[in-house]
């Protein structure tokens, strides 16, 4: 009899397989991509909220119809709108306004029968105190979610955040398992300080999803991912092992052949 020993990362590469593997919408050629290769997709149709209004609003609709019905795409997360949208808003009216747009996403994730939605944090550095926008983000997430069905989970995002203690933070005392987190790896690399390693294992007791994309620190390039100084291999190995394989991630590359080819290569995205 063989006996086969595997290591914790050859372990971890045969438990990731494509299901756990989105390609975003941003991606100019992520049609081609989602049906060579099987992939789902996260939609990016309501990042800018002006896309679910009016006329707009009944293109981008019909513009998911076709995609998740007559061309068959399995759309397992939207992206919820940004531009100008703060959950720890100052101004009453503003909170009043992120509320009403993150509202507007979720009831269209929830129509197409899409479970989690990502949603930016808000931070602003030298805007907000660490400490308000943590009190005041756990206070909207979990109003946000007093009427959102059982099994709908939201996932918030760092954009600005320097660190990873803060929205751990929000989602241990927000006490809602529908609330958690989203990991950009790009935009860490580009505004921390701190090693990624470090924001793997501050947000896994929480991290339900992950952006993969790759920069050289100076910007939010959006790259394949083996294009820059951030070791993606090893990150996924590290999410594997710290969330016991349960994160999913999305391509969120402006290209994305080469990423997914890698990723079939390095046997993380078996095609």
């Amino acid at each position: 009899m063989v006996v086969v020993k595997y290591t914790m990362a050859t372990y971890n590469k045969i438990m990731c397989n494509k299901d756990r593997f989105s390609i975003a919408t941003m991606c100019e050629n992520w049609r081609s991509i989602a049906g060579e290769y099987d992939l789902s997709v996260e939609l990016d149709h309501c990042c800018q909220a002006e896309n679910m209004d009016g006329d707009k609003g009944r293109e981008t609709k019909e513009e998911i119809t076709a995609i998740t019905s007559k061309e068959g795409f399995r759309a397992v997360v939207l992206h919820g709108p940004f531009n100008e949208l703060f959950p720890a808003a100052i101004d009453p009216k503003a909170r009043e306004l992120a509320m009403k747009r993150f509202n507007e996403a979720a009831q269209t994730a929830i129509s197409f029968g899409i479970k989690t939605m990502v949603v930016h944090s808000g931070y602003i550095p030298f805007v907000y105190f660490k400490e308000w926008h943590r009190d005041r983000s756990i206070e909207f997430w979990k109003e946000f979610m007093e009427d959102k069905p059982a099994d709908f989970s939201i996932a918030i995002e760092n954009v600005l955040d320097d660190d990873p203690y803060t929205l751990a933070e929000i989602a241990e005392k927000a006490s809602d398992d529908r609330i958690g987190l989203c990991l950009d790896v790009g935009h860490a690399n580009v505004v921390s300080e701190l090693s990624i390693n470090e924001w793997i294992d501050v947000f896994a007791p929480h991290l339900k999803h992950l952006h993969i994309h790759n920069n050289d620190g100076s910007g939010d390039y959006h790259r394949d991912l083996d294009c820059g100084t951030l070791d993606i291999a090893k990150i996924i190995d590290r999410v594997n092992l710290k969330t016991s394989n349960k994160a999913t991630f999305t391509i969120e590359v402006l290209e994305g052949l080469r990423s997914v080819e890698w990723l079939d290569e390095k046997q993380y995205c078996s095609i």
